[in-house]
């Protein structure tokens, strides 16, 4: 009887020691939650460069578009990772046969920058070098 007391008095401070030491409720991530990402990373970068080359790719205008500002990003971690993007685009003054082209100038007059506000969802599984654009969804700004 002792023994079994003394091992559930062990258990019980491990436990008391344990939810001591968790992250608080508002740092846990919870599997398949959707959080703000960090635009800093390296992967998420990556996310966004390849939505981009995505929608540019499909675009019939010459000039190639490149983001004037990140409004959102987000992620989720399924079975691999969800990023969403919600971004501002804008025309830059390079045709998109150019090179360098992430480092163009946009159009100085409003009319040919032609804004555009953009949602964009890539799914990614890194470990099978996989990646795609599951939805893009563009409006003038």
């Amino acid at each position: 009887m002792a023994r079994h007391l003394s091992t559930l008095l062990l258990l019980l401070a491990t436990l008391a020691v344990a939810l001591a030491w968790s992250p608080k409720e508002e740092d846990r991530i919870i599997l398949g939650g959707i959080y703000d990402a960090d635009l800093n990373d390296e992967w998420v970068q990556r996310a966004l460069h390849f939505a981009i080359s995505e929608y540019n790719k499909a675009t019939k205008d010459d000039y190639y578009r490149r983001p004037l500002r990140v409004l959102r990003a987000r992620q989720q971690t399924v079975g691999g990772v969800n990023y969403f993007f919600d971004v501002e685009v804008g025309r830059t003054i390079c045709t998109k046969s150019q090179l360098n082209l992430d480092t163009c100038a946009f159009h100085e007059q409003p009319e040919l920058q032609k804004k555009q506000l953009c949602s964009f969802e890539i799914y990614e599984v890194p470990w099978e070098n996989r990646r795609s654009l599951v939805k893009s969804r563009c409006q003038e700004a």
